[in-house]
């Protein structure tokens, strides 16, 4: 520690005195106010008498100087502001450690690769020594620095000119203004070097981080190099090893060794360049392999799409709908085609009709399988998907309670053969059309059964109707064509019913085209979509049909009761059966849709299977009667099924005219009214 006080000349010269004092009983004030500075001219503390009288000349140095050594204590008392102590003692803190923890701390001071063992007294005595010198070129810098600053002090002294008491005037306002200058010059210091807290904190955040990463490398690095220790020395790489590291990682287990460089001779290098060459050739066969691999690959897809594309534009017509589709299987996009019946008036949701167009590669030819069913693959999907509807009529044996096969409807020509490949995708596009239809048709049929329980006509499974008659039963089934009874019976021999049973099939396919030509004129001349059709107005199958035989059994039945009760007892009395004349409907006269006209004459086409059936039956009396009374009988079936049998009796002879005109729905009271009436009023009237 140094220490400057300008009593005199001779001392003036001088730098200082050094003291060798404790360091802990030297304290510094905290404070920058230059009141507290010991050292300052302007301090209120009394000076010497002998130091009280001075010339010009030392005022003047004194001033110069006294200005750069308060610029260094306060640049010092920046530094040491959080400083209790000027210098902490070490003897106080490893003068009583011992020397287990004091050798380490000197081994990690001194740094790797020194050891205790090497140190010893004429060592320590060459760095104080050398330490003493670095101090003492410290100290003649800064005495040259002084000598400097008095020389410049003595120029100005010779260039004055004036007396003392001028000088000692006009020196203490160019004090001032120094002091000023230097005061403001500080300030602007402090001022520039202030910051603000976010400042202040962002910075300090930054330098923890950079020091916390600084030491996890260096930890990483000394955790490393200790491990690569404990291969050679155990006991000093486990020395320094974190316990974590020795916990887990075993000692010695990492090595390394110098492995001598040989350089290669020519033969080397020749056969080192063959390889490399050969290496380079094989690389090339391989890529010349792949790219003609895939250059054919290329070319037979290739291929495969211009004769893809000519067969679609080859098979497909303007009239057929095609769009794109995503096949349920493979997820492959597809082009389908729309073969279903929506567009005429179909309302089937079971099979929207649709068919995906794939390329059999086998055959080279185009295969439609239906969407639907596309899980289905290979040539014989037909043989998997084809169903058709058969007919088959059973007849009663009358000893007997049981039933004989005595007619069934024969399969359509695609269905004999039983290809499983069909090359013209037009012949496929019809053999879907016709399963599709099939396939609605007996879905329909089986809706219409639901209101025919009560008469006979029962669902036996989901592909099988029975309609029971009193000496007959109709069975109608949706098979396909790999079932047992089509394989073993394909040729059995022809019946005598086969006939009825085609003409039913064709009756009931005639009346499923009605129904989607009444969907598609609803459609057209309603804004409302049908989607759903009512059973009991649009769905017109079985009941036709039915009330056909059913009338037909109807009408031999009061055909006996009239012989019974009216020809046998009159004699002479005949039998008329006329036909009733239904109004003649004016749906196209106010119809300007051409469309809806040409529905309109289609459906009426189809009336005689669709009206409701009626028969008159005229009684004509023996012509010798004369005034005879009119017999006459009407039958009909309001609902297709049931029988209503109106009776007309008029008797105009005579003073008491008689008029009877009555409905019976059960034959017995017919029987009971015709013997009543030809009793009382024609055999009376006779006699």
């Amino acid at each position: 520690m140094t220490t400057q006080e300008p009593t005199s000349e001779h001392t003036s010269s001088e730098i200082g005195i050094k003291l060798a004092l404790d360091p802990n009983l030297i304290t510094l004030a905290l404070s920058s106010n230059p009141n507290s500075n010991l050292h300052s001219p302007t301090s209120d503390e009394p000076i010497p008498e002998s130091a009280g009288k001075v010339d010009v000349d030392a005022q003047l140095e004194g001033d110069e100087v006294e200005n750069k050594t308060k610029k260094d204590n306060d640049k010092r008392l920046k530094f040491l502001k959080s400083k209790d102590s000027l210098v902490s003692n070490p003897h106080e803190i490893y003068g009583s450690m011992p020397l287990e923890q004091l050798i380490p701390i000197i081994l990690r001071q001194r740094g790797p690769g020194f050891k205790f063992v090497d140190m010893n007294e004429k060592e320590l005595e060459n760095e104080i020594n050398q330490r003493d010198d670095n101090d003492n070129d410290i100290c003649s810098n800064e005495k040259e620095d002084t000598d400097a600053v008095k020389e410049d002090a003595q120029v100005e002294e010779d260039f004055m000119e004036v007396d003392y008491e001028d000088k000692n005037d006009v020196a203490n306002p160019q004090n001032e203004t120094e002091h000023k200058t230097n005061e403001s010059s500080e300030t602007d210091e402090n001022v520039a070097t202030v910051m603000t807290q976010e400042q202040f904190v962002k910075r300090r955040r930054d330098m923890v981080e950079h020091i916390n990463l600084a030491m996890n490398e260096s930890s990483l690095a000394l955790e490393f190099v200790s491990l690569l220790l404990s291969g050679v020395k155990e006991s000093t790489g486990m020395s320094s090893m974190s316990p974590f590291l020795r916990k887990v990682v075993k000692p010695s287990s990492l090595n390394s060794d110098k492995i001598p460089y040989e350089a290669p001779t020519k033969k080397e290098y020749i056969e080192l360049d063959i390889l490399n060459k050969g290496w380079k050739l094989q690389s090339l066969n391989e890529s010349k392999d792949l790219l003609r691999g895939s250059f054919n690959k290329l070319s037979y897809i290739l291929q495969n799409e211009h004769d893809y594309w000519n067969k679609i534009m080859q098979n497909i017509s303007n009239k057929d709908v095609i769009f794109k589709i995503r096949d349920r299987s493979s997820g492959q996009k597809l082009l389908a085609i729309k073969y279903g019946y929506e567009d005429s008036g179909s309302t089937y949701r079971h099979d929207r009709g649709i068919a995906n167009i794939k390329n059999n590669i086998e055959s080279q030819n185009l295969d439609l399988i239906p969407h639907s069913s596309s899980v289905v693959k290979g040539t014989d999907f037909l043989h998997s998907v084809k169903k058709f509807l058969r007919v088959r009529i059973f007849t009663k044996i009358e000893s007997e309670d049981d039933y004989i096969l005595s007619g069934e409807s024969v399969m359509d020509g695609e269905g004999k053969n039983g290809e499983p490949e069909i090359k013209d995708i037009r012949k496929q596009i019809q053999v879907l059309k016709k399963i599709i239809f099939e396939k609605e048709l007996m879905y329909q049929v089986k809706k219409e059964c639901a209101l025919l329980i009560s008469y006979g006509v029962s669902i036996e499974n989901e592909n099988k109707v029975i309609i029971e008659l009193p000496n007959e039963k109709f069975e109608i089934e949706l098979l396909s064509l790999d079932d047992d009874s089509i394989v073993n019976h394909e040729q059995d021999l022809p019946k005598i019913n086969d006939k009825r049973a085609n003409l039913m099939l064709v009756m009931l396919r005639l009346l499923l085209v009605v129904i989607f030509k009444k969907a598609l004129r609803s459609r057209i001349s309603s804004p409302h979509r049908v989607t759903n059709l009512k059973v009991d107005d649009d769905i017109l199958l079985i009941r036709p049909i039915l009330g056909k035989v059913r009338f037909a059994n109807y009408k031999l039945l009061l055909k006996k009761i009239i012989k019974d009760y009216v020809l046998d007892i009159i004699p002479g009395s005949t039998i008329v059966e006329k036909e009733v004349k239904r109004e003649e409907s004016h749906e196209n006269e106010n119809i300007e849709d051409e469309n809806i006209t040409r529905l309109n004459k289609e459906i009426r086409a189809f009336d005689k299977l669709l009206n409701v059936p009626k028969r008159e039956l005229e009684i004509k009396l023996p012509l010798s009667m004369h005034n005879c009374p009119c017999l006459s009988l009407m039958l009909e079936s309001p609902n297709y099924c049931n029988a209503l049998i109106h009776i007309k009796f008029e008797d105009n002879a005579g003073a008491n005219a008689v008029a009877f005109n009555t409905t019976f729905s059960d034959f017995k009271e017919v029987e009971d009214f015709l013997h009543f009436i030809v009793a009382e009023f024609i055999q009376q009237k006779n006699v």
